[in-house]
């Protein structure tokens, strides 16, 4: 038997065969699968943006979901990164010493197991 492919349906017969396929899945599908479907699709749909027009129709999506909540979101979120970027606020000078640092302490701790041995 020679294997179907969506060439040999029209474009009704293939939109009806997507409509049942989807149907089909979401019915299988456990409450903890729909939810983990749902978060990956709103998290491509809101953490993908790409460009004004896109980043546009997600702030709406998010201005309307929390619709009197959002200016006290704002907050929140503008405190948690402030305080965030306060302890990260290392010039790359630094950043280079601290890891240099660590490689060296890393290698005398090697050294002195080495030692006991």
């Amino acid at each position: 038997m020679e294997e179907l492919t969506f060439k040999d349906l029209s474009e009704k017969e293939l939109d009806t065969l997507k409509d049942m396929y989807i149907s089909s899945r979401v019915n299988s599908m456990t409450d903890s699968d729909l939810r983990k479907f749902v978060k990956e699709i709103i998290i491509d749909q809101i953490k993908g943006t790409v460009g004004n027009a896109e980043e546009k129709e997600a702030w709406e999506e998010i201005k309307d979901h929390f619709s009197e909540d959002l200016r006290q979101k704002i907050i929140e979120v503008k405190e948690k990164c402030n305080k965030n970027h306060k302890v990260e606020q290392k010039s790359p000078e630094e950043i280079e010493f601290d890891r240099r640092l660590d490689l060296l302490k890393q290698q005398q701790e090697e050294q002195s197991s080495k030692d006991m041995w």
